[in-house]
């Protein structure tokens, strides 16, 4: 059942959902609004100006933006719940997002990655709805690392969203976090992080360089994970020429670094071997899990896996779920954007 059940819903993406498409065109009540060259009076035209207009007290707070690009750098850290969310047709497909947050900054003259992010979460409880976030800095021979999102929160929720870099795209670094119905590109290490939980569900991961797609900086033996079901990895329409056998899954950055695939349709041009490691000399591989569990797709058609990596069987699989690593996820996860359970 699954070969064709499967396949159909990575096929189609976004456009399988539970609750069918929705529109997202007009502000919720009491929402701050944000328009390119607004002159209404308590309207911003700044994303960055906005969220700090919230005030700084318990209270949940939405923020509403119209269709634009916005430039500049974007920092939540409000102690109350924020909603960001953009104007689109279509709320369930990244594909139908018309807000584009735009910040080019790298580590060179940052000072660290966090700082480099074009949207930087800081606190807790924040949700982000059909957002584009890039960092526009590009390819450098040496400290290229450039955040579009850096998660430094607790119960961070990025629905249909588009994330944009080359090196360190996605910063999921402190917190539980869920990534759903999105599209992540970059090349080198850019879903990377130390110590969060990071559930990721019918999302697009696209490889544009030679790299890896996860580099989890797993320390300790403790809760961090990445745990992936039912995306798709693909090449990037404008990938460089370079990736096709110079793509991993992932390499671990930290010596107990652990990522599990699960139910994943792989067309990327992936090494044969799949996984890698940290570098020569220092392969960092002695307490990894890369786990995966029904990989499928031209990605993988002739895989000779390392020894380091497993294929999971069912049983153990099935130990890996949004509920069994985020046990309160039904709390503050929107279940809209999730897979129906079959």
């Amino acid at each position: 059942m699954r070969s064709f059940i499967l396949p159909l819903l990575l096929v189609l993406g976004s456009a399988v959902s539970p609750s069918g498409g929705r529109r997202c065109t007009e502000p919720p009540d009491g929402a701050v609004i944000v328009k390119p060259a607004t002159k209404v009076a308590g309207e911003f035209s700044n994303l960055g100006e906005a969220v700090n207009s919230l005030p700084a007290d318990n209270s949940s707070q939405v923020v509403f933006v119209y269709p634009g690009v916005y430039v500049g750098q974007v920092n939540v850290s409000r102690a109350g719940p924020v909603k960001i969310m953009g104007y689109t047709p279509n709320s369930l497909e990244f594909e139908s997002n018309t807000v584009t947050l735009v910040h080019n900054s790298s580590l060179a003259t940052a000072g660290s990655d966090d700082l480099t992010g074009t949207l930087r979460v800081l606190s807790n409880n924040v949700s982000l709805y059909n957002l584009d976030i890039r960092n526009d800095f590009g390819v450098a021979f040496s400290n290229g690392q450039a955040i579009a999102l850096s998660g430094q929160g607790d119960q961070m929720g990025v629905y249909a969203c588009g994330l944009y870099s080359y090196q360190d795209t996605l910063y999921t670094n402190v917190g539980n976090h869920v990534f759903l119905r999105s599209y992540i590109e970059g090349a080198v290490d850019f879903i990377f992080g130390r110590h969060s939980i990071a559930y990721f569900e019918s999302n697009t991961i696209a490889s544009k360089g030679a790299g890896c797609v996860t580099a989890s900086g797993r320390e300790l033996n403790d809760t961090g994970i990445y745990v992936f079901n039912q995306n798709k990895i693909v090449a990037a329409k404008d990938a460089f020429s370079n990736v096709t056998g110079n793509v991993f899954l992932g390499r671990p950055w930290g010596d107990f670094a652990r990522v599990v695939m699960k139910n994943t349709y792989i067309s990327a041009p992936l090494n044969k071997t799949i996984w890698s490691i940290w570098n020569p000399g220092d392969e960092r591989i002695d307490s990894v899990l890369f786990g995966e569990y029904d990989s499928f797709g031209p990605g993988v058609a002739h895989a000779n896996r390392p020894t380091f990596s497993t294929i999971l069987t069912r049983p153990q699989a099935a130990e890996y779920t949004l509920s069994s690593v985020l046990q309160n996820y039904r709390d503050w996860v929107d279940s809209d954007y999730m897979l129906p359970e079959f």
